[in-house]
């Protein structure tokens, strides 16, 4: 039987080991985003925060603790593309500041919690869905045949983005302007907050951003305090 070499054998376990360090676990990477960890299969009720855009909210839960949650079953558009501040709208009107039922189906590979979302016992995907604010995200919920149906039902009868022609999917969006998904966070300015405590959520959480600590230009007169033009809500 022949040997393994010493040195190849150290070779492999230390770039074993560094992929272990370089590749967060979900947990970890929810502790990085300064969420509470959660799992899939929790079931726990929340406040909402924040509406980070159509299809990503931030939410407290009853418990204690934050998580950020993106949407189970929908991919609405993009901020910066056309319809995504109306589906982001459309999100603020249904839950913003909303006590909602968080299912967690899965944990996303940048930390976040990929759940169904209930509030006043109307399902939040579906209701998007059903309004025209998002496209069924078939390829990671391939048995929501209702989503489908209500996906289809708002093509037909052109509900909100699909009164435009040839609406683009958030995904090729996504690929035709280099954003990585999940990790992307488009330009915001204080008109897209409802409050100043939601802006100063959203500073706080991008503010550590490689392109600067104020990246949304949110703080003008560098104080620390986001959109000091909004109502203390």
């Amino acid at each position: 039987m022949p040997r393994f070499p010493k040195a190849a054998f150290l070779q492999t376990a230390f770039l074993a080991a560094l992929l272990l360090v370089a590749v967060p676990t979900p947990n970890a990477a929810q502790a990085q985003r300064g969420d509470t960890p959660v799992e899939p299969g929790q079931t726990f009720t929340a406040r909402v925060v924040e509406v980070i855009d159509g299809d990503t909210f931030g939410v407290r839960r009853s418990a204690g603790g934050e998580v950020t949650i993106r949407l189970h079953g929908i991919d609405a558009p993009e901020t910066s593309q056309p319809g995504g501040r109306a589906a982001t709208q459309a999100a603020r009107q249904y839950i913003g500041g909303q006590n909602v039922r968080v299912q967690v189906e899965d944990i996303g590979r940048y930390g976040r919690a990929v759940a169904r979302v209930e509030v006043q016992g109307g399902d939040l995907g579906g209701m998007l869905i059903r309004d025209g604010h998002g496209w069924y995200y078939e390829q990671y919920a391939p048995n929501e045949t209702e989503y489908a149906r209500l996906e289809r039902q708002a093509r037909n009868e052109g509900r909100g983005l699909w009164s435009r022609a040839n609406p683009i999917p958030p995904w090729e969006w996504r690929d035709r302007t280099s954003g990585p998904g999940e990790t992307s966070v488009e330009d915001r300015d204080c008109s897209d907050f409802d409050t100043r405590p939601e802006a100063q959520r959203f500073f706080e959480r991008h503010r550590s951003d490689s392109s600067g600590g104020d990246p949304h230009n949110l703080d003008g007169d560098g104080d620390g305090q986001a959109c000091e033009s909004l109502s203390g809500g």
